[in-house]
């Protein structure tokens, strides 16, 4: 046998392999480079990281021994320098090697190998065209694997499986959501997701106003990299921009599809094929909407049943309608439409004109034009699909109603063209009684006008007794704490006050002010930045009122309450309120 001399850096190797296992020696050089030489203690955080990882007990000694021993050879210290694969993998791709194309930062692999019908063992093959990955902070380019059962023909993705032409989400693939692919050339990081969820609720950011951040952030980004990186300034690396059509689309579908196995029992759902495709997914939409609002309403009227955050003694006691137009919806302007889809209420068809020129009425849910040959289209189609945002020939005047429960849940909501009436909220509480129970007690701030309304026309053409309007006779009507100081009808200061004997007590302890906190109550540095970013906005009002600052302030910083353009505001009425409205100028803090 013949004998292999070893060298003196070999021999050197094999001693600190008998110490430490080398993947463990690679880690200690890991941490010796990252952690600075100025952190106290920074040996004994090594050896304390190591042993916790590793489940060993190794000395402090030990660690410093080999730290030192590797720094001061030249050839060891080479061995354990560390390298970006990221800037590995770019260099390659941007240097047009031949046959590059397949190597990327990310492989995504089927949710499943496991064909959904037969259960046959499949093979996963990988795609010749990589796509773009838009992380949270950069992009980078990855491939898709799929697997596909000739046999059942199904053709299985990391998120989805096709079947027969059908695009179907399953409980099980929806879990595999680190990464969101849907079509086209854009994979989407679930932080990103993430991170639009948030700006969208704390933030109201619309799509287009988070895709161009997002861009130029990345531009941004990628810019101060190219100056720093060695790798970039070699090559050109083209950018790709988040697609806001393509986000926006993902976005909502990944979300229906989420709230559908959250509120069901369902295991599947059917998408469409082409997130790209505006009118199958308009379609998709409208076809689906009717339901998800079924399945909200049902879910959230009944959040008791697994709340954690809610008082049992007032959860659900009572419910808080309000309405408001201040929503920048764009509508169709054609003023020739009735409302036919309230049998509870009645017909909005005005009989002085004929079927061709009736006046302009509207309802929320579905809006008929007449039209030759006494025919009816969906024009709520039309105000959804039309393009061009700021349209001349469109209207932006679209009302807003929402129903709460006094913990703040919001249980309905509803879209109301030009009008906020209390037939508006009625039609409201007629669609929420069909899907969820509601609580026999409720406020708004002008339930007198309503009370009123229906003492005089339930049971009569214009409110007609159903089973569904049958709790109103009897509902427990007040005006929220907010609105009652203002009222002056003799019923306002006696029976419509939340804490009038006649109510036994039911609006103790409870928050009658949700519905205004939801909408319109704003810290003043919040309130002064919405303000003038918003032009629906008309100005901010400031109170002297103890109570209301004890109840809004927050961090010590005074709030105020917005209203929208055009929205009256006299001081004159009530004095302990001062009307700032917005004109020519911006507000500042």
């Amino acid at each position: 046998m013949r004998s292999v001399e070893i060298t003196d850096e070999e021999h050197g190797f094999i001693l600190m392999m008998r110490t430490m296992r080398l993947d463990q020696i690679i880690c200690v050089m890991m941490l010796n480079n990252f952690l600075p030489k100025e952190l106290p203690n920074k040996f004994d955080h090594i050896v304390n990281i190591i042993n916790l990882n590793f489940n060993k007990s190794y000395e402090i000694h030990t660690i410093k021994t080999l730290i030192e021993f590797i720094s001061m050879h030249p050839v060891y210290n080479q061995l354990f320098q560390q390298h970006s694969l990221d800037e590995m993998i770019q260099k390659y791709q941007t240097n047009n090697v031949a046959g590059s194309d397949g190597v990327n930062e990310l492989y995504l692999k089927p949710y499943t190998i496991e064909c959904i019908q037969c259960k046959k063992q499949l093979k996963p093959t990988f795609s010749h065209r990589s796509k773009t990955v838009m992380s949270l902070v950069r992009t980078f380019k990855a491939l898709i694997s799929t697997c596909v059962c000739q046999d059942c023909n199904i053709q299985i993705f990391p998120n989805f499986y096709i079947h027969n032409n059908k695009k179907i989400f399953t409980v099980e693939s929806i879990k595999n959501d680190q990464y969101i692919y849907l079509n086209g050339n854009q994979i989407f990081e679930q932080n990103l997701l993430i991170d639009f969820d948030h700006q969208l609720v704390q933030n109201t950011v619309s799509f287009e106003g988070y895709t161009n951040a997002y861009n130029l952030k990345i531009k941004m980004i990628f810019e101060r990299q190219n100056q720093s990186s060695s790798v970039m300034q070699s090559t050109s690396y083209n950018i790709t921009y988040l697609n806001e059509r393509n986000f926006q689309m993902a976005w909502l579908l990944i979300n229906v599809v989420k709230f559908f196995f959250m509120t069901t029992n369902e295991k599947s759902i059917t998408i469409p094929m082409s997130a790209r495709d505006v009118d199958e997914c308009n379609d998709f939409f409208l076809m689906i909407k009717s339901d998800l609002y079924e399945k909200f309403v049902n879910f959230w009227t009944r959040h008791q049943r697994f709340t954690r955050t809610c008082d049992p003694a007032t959860c659900s006691r009572v419910f808080i309608v309000d309405g408001h137009q201040k929503a920048n919806r764009l509508i169709c302007q054609h003023k020739n439409v009735f409302d036919n889809t309230i049998p509870e209420l009645a017909s909005n068809v005005d009989h002085r004109f004929c079927q061709h020129h009736q006046p302009p009425r509207a309802s929320s849910s579905a809006i008929y034009q007449l039209i030759d040959g006494n025919k009816e289209i969906d024009l709520d189609r039309s105000a959804l699909i039309q393009s061009g945002i700021n349209n001349i020939s469109k209207i932006s005047s679209y009302g807003f109603l929402a129903t709460f429960l006094n913990c703040s849940v919001i249980v309905g909501f509803t879209e109301q063209p030009c009008s906020e009436g209390s037939e508006c909220k009625d039609f409201i509480w007629i669609c929420l009684t069909r899907f969820g129970p509601l609580p026999a007690a409720m406020c708004y701030d002008c339930a007198c006008t309503l009370k009123l309304f229906v003492e005089k026309h339930f049971g009569s053409e214009n409110l007609k007794s159903t089973n569904f309007t049958a709790f109103l006779p009897s509902l427990s009507m007040a005006i929220d704490r907010f609105h009652v100081k203002n009222h002056k009808r003799a019923m306002c200061k006696t029976i419509m006050r939340p804490d009038h004997e006649c109510h036994n007590g039911i609006y103790n302890a409870i928050n009658t002010q949700v519905a205004e906190q939801g909408y319109c109550i704003l810290p003043w540095s919040q309130a002064v930045t919405l303000c003038n970013s918003d032009r629906k906005c008309g100005g901010f009002a400031l109170t002297t009122d103890r109570n209301w600052h004890s109840a809004y302030d927050k961090n010590n910083e005074a709030a105020v309450s917005l209203y929208a353009t055009g929205a009256k505001r006299d001081s004159t009425t009530n004095l302990e309120w001062t009307a700032l409205d917005k004109k020519c100028w911006m507000f500042n803090t």
